[in-house]
C-alpha cells in the first residue's frame, strides 16, 4: 500500500505536489565508474542503477501509469533487502520502514542511493562527482523537490524535530558536524562520510547528541 502524506500539506512547504511530473532523471543519473574527481574515482555500486530505475518508475507513476508504482515497489524492496543484508539487519524491518515512509522521503532515499560509490568531496554537491555530508542530503532532498541549506547544523535546525520513535526513513539524522539520511531501522544510514571514503550505507556509533529531523515538517 502506498504511504503518502497529504499532498496539500506538502505543497504548502515544497514543490513536491508537482514533483512526479518534473523530476529530472538525468540529474539523478549515476556517473560511470572512473569519473574523475580531485582525489578519488567513483566505485561502481549495482544498487545505484536500480535506484535510478526506481526513480524513473516514480516519475512514470506520477504521470498516471499506475502499473509503474508496482514496478517501483519491486525495486525499492530489492534495494532494501540488499542494504539490510550489507548492514546485517532483518530485511523485513527495512522494507517495512521504507514502505511506511511517504513518497517524498522514499524519493530522497532513492536519490541518495543513485550516488552510492561517489567520492566524498568537501564543499561539493554534484551528482556522480562528489559530495560532502550536507551536499548529499541537499542533493537527495532536492530530487524530492525540497530545498535544503548547504550546512549540516542549519539543516537540522530547520527540520521539524523528531525522535527515533517518530522519525521515518529518509529523515535527517545529525550529530555535531555531520548529517545523514536515516534508513528507518536502528542507526542505519546512507551518507557521505569523510575524505577518502565514498557515499555508502553504514551503522553509526555516535548516539550521543544525535538528532532526527523531518525536512518537510
Amino acid at each position: 500500500m502506498r504511504s503518502r502524506i497529504g499532498i496539500a500539506a506538502i505543497a504548502t512547504a515544497t514543490c513536491f505536489a508537482t514533483f512526479a511530473t518534473t523530476l529530472d532523471i538525468a540529474q539523478a543519473a549515476p556517473a560511470t565508474a572512473g569519473a574523475s574527481t580531485s582525489s578519488r574515482v567513483r566505485e561502481d555500486d549495482p544498487l545505484s542503477s536500480v535506484a535510478l530505475e526506481a526513480l524513473a518508475d516514480l516519475a512514470t507513476d506520477g504521470r498516471g501509469d499506475s502499473s509503474a508504482f508496482a514496478s517501483y515497489e519491486v525495486k525499492r524492496n530489492q534495494i532494501a533487502t540488499e542494504v539490510a543484508n550489507r548492514l546485517q539487519i532483518d530485511p523485513a524491518l527495512m522494507m517495512s520502514a521504507w514502505q511506511h515512509a511517504d513518497i517524498a522521503h522514499q524519493t530522497a532515499l532513492m536519490a541518495a542511493f543513485t550516488q552510492l560509490g561517489v567520492p566524498y568531496r568537501r564543499n561539493t554537491s554534484k551528482a556522480g562527482e562528489g559530495f560532502d555530508c550536507s551536499g548529499l542530503t541537499t542533493y537527495a532532498w532536492g530530487v524530492a523537490g525540497v530545498t535544503l541549506t548547504r550546512q549540516s547544523g542549519v539543516q537540522i535546525r530547520n527540520a521539524a524535530p523528531r525522535t527515533q520513535e517518530t522519525a521515518m526513513a529518509g529523515d535527517l539524522l545529525y550529530y555535531p558536524g555531520h548529517v545523514m539520511l536515516w534508513l528507518g531501522v536502528d542507526t542505519a544510514i546512507v551518507h557521505s562520510p569523510y575524505t577518502g571514503r565514498n557515499v555508502e550505507v553504514d551503522m553509526i556509533t555516535k548516539r550521543r547528541n544525535a538528532k532526527f529531523g523531518n525536512p518537510i515538517g
